[in-house]
């Protein structure tokens, strides 16, 4: 996959590829460590999120390559034959395994939104995971076109609306999951005691910063898509935005643990009880767009001076 007609422009063609591929692999030794540290700290952990966790570095290991093959046969086998580098069609490749990992990942949050949010509200978890899927499936078309294009010019030509499209329905799916979960923690924060509303800031903190590097990332790769169609500086980002969702994915999944501890603190070890899962057995889960709080139907007394107050459960 790549942009229109550009100029032999090494710095910005193939020099930003090599930049955007370092950048891919340092993140993807990140995503590896990641995946490491949730086997390592979750052994019990629901079949599921194992799962997911191991399609989703599967994924980055073969996005990962087909951007490593992609720079090699660009500034290798093409050495001293700029005018060749008419077709990028292992990045083509990749743009479905890319479209994957997006999917999954928006999924996990997309779910999580519709899990705590009520009604009707909880149906924006729904929505976003439909224009995600559908946003996949673009992804998987744009891919056989990516490969089967004979030049950039010509892809460039016919699939510019379809890309502006994916790029901007993910970046939209983004903001609104992050939106939706900061007002949902928002309301919460003012219903609460004041120990569980400061677990509660911790919570929107996460949320921003997380939340914020992938749709700052999304809409940096749309502007520079948009406004210099000509070079591969988009087409460089592109080659790590991937690896920010699964980053985000790890680090919701990885930080349960630390979340708990601060809900334990938060309520006195001697007067909360934080449960490893809900009352369904799920396993609750933090991430860059909704970093989720199961409700359960218990309650917990926390004393409070003289009056004891009553809030209702966190199951982390």
């Amino acid at each position: 996959m790549s942009s229109g007609v550009f100029s032999v422009d090494l710095s910005t063609t193939i020099g930003a590829l090599q930049i955007g591929s370092l950048f891919a692999i340092f993140l993807f030794g990140i995503v590896t460590l990641q995946a490491y540290l949730y086997y390592d700290a979750f052994p019990e952990d629901r079949w599921t999120y194992k799962t997911l966790v191991a399609a989703v570095w599967i994924l980055e290991a073969g996005h990962t390559s087909g951007v490593s093959y992609q720079v090699y046969h660009a500034s290798i086998t093409l050495y001293g034959k700029p005018n060749e580098l008419v077709t990028f069609p292992a990045l083509g490749a990749v743009t479905a395994i890319g479209g994957a990992i997006t999917l999954l990942v928006q999924s996990f949050f997309a779910l999580r939104l519709y899990r705590v949010l009520p009604k009707p509200y909880k149906y924006i978890g729904v929505v976003c995971f439909a224009l995600s899927f559908i946003r996949c499936i673009a992804s998987i078309y744009l891919t056989f076109q990516a490969v089967a294009a004979r030049n950039v010019a010509q892809y460039n030509r016919e699939w510019r609306w379809l890309v502006t499209s994916i790029l901007v329905v993910g970046t939209a799916v983004d903001i609104v999951i992050a939106i939706s979960m900061l007002w949902y923690l928002a309301e919460k924060r003012g219903q609460e005691l004041l120990r569980i509303s400061t677990v509660i800031d911790r919570l929107i903190g996460f949320t921003i910063r997380t939340g914020l590097l992938t749709s700052l990332a999304a809409s940096t790769l749309l502007i520079c898509f948009l406004t210099m169609p000509n070079n591969l500086i988009w087409l460089a980002l592109y080659t790590f935005l991937a690896k920010l969702y699964s980053n985000s994915l790890y680090s919701a999944l990885n930080s349960r643990q630390s979340m708990r501890e601060a809900v334990s603190n938060s309520t006195g070890p001697s007067r909360a009880k934080v449960p490893r899962r809900d009352a369904t057995g799920s396993s609750i889960g933090f991430g860059p767009h909704a970093i989720s709080i199961e409700m359960k139907t218990s309650t917990t007394t926390i004393p409070d001076d003289s009056n004891p107050k009553t809030v209702r459960g966190y199951s982390f």
